[in-house]
């Protein structure tokens, strides 16, 4: 084996381990979204519900396409059943209902009650 493609390959393995040590926590680029935690702390799976509502609500694309590799779609189907359509805007749940492949029923009732919720904003009105 010529040379070159030791390096490469040992360059390849070492990166690959550091991708395995480094998968259950946030990359870098997205940790901004996470000020107040220490992202060393924050953990993909332990801490799922947290992250995807974060990245679902204020991430940008990159964020989303993490949290879609990131995430399986069941899993986020989950959250937005769970605790999406409580903190999520109608908007947010729509596409993710749609990334999952949400039935229109079921998506439907996520946003009538996501819609319903009160919020300081839905009486901001009110004086």
């Amino acid at each position: 084996m010529p040379w070159w493609c030791l390096e490469a390959y040992k360059r390849n393995t070492e990166l690959a381990r550091q991708s395995l040590r480094s998968a259950r926590n946030i990359p870098s680029s997205l940790r901004r979204f996470f000020w107040e935690y220490d992202p060393g702390k924050l953990d993909v799976d332990q801490h799922a519900d947290l992250i995807m509502a974060r990245l679902m609500e204020r991430g940008s694309w990159q964020a989303m396409v993490w949290v879609r590799k990131t995430y399986p779609a069941a899993k986020i189907a989950r959250f937005l059943e769970k605790k999406g359509w409580r903190v999520l805007a109608p908007r947010e749940i729509n596409y993710w209902a749609l990334v999952c492949d949400l039935p229109e029923n079921r998506k439907t009732e996520l946003l009538r009650k996501a819609r319903q919720r009160d919020t300081i904003w839905s009486r901001r009105h009110e004086h």
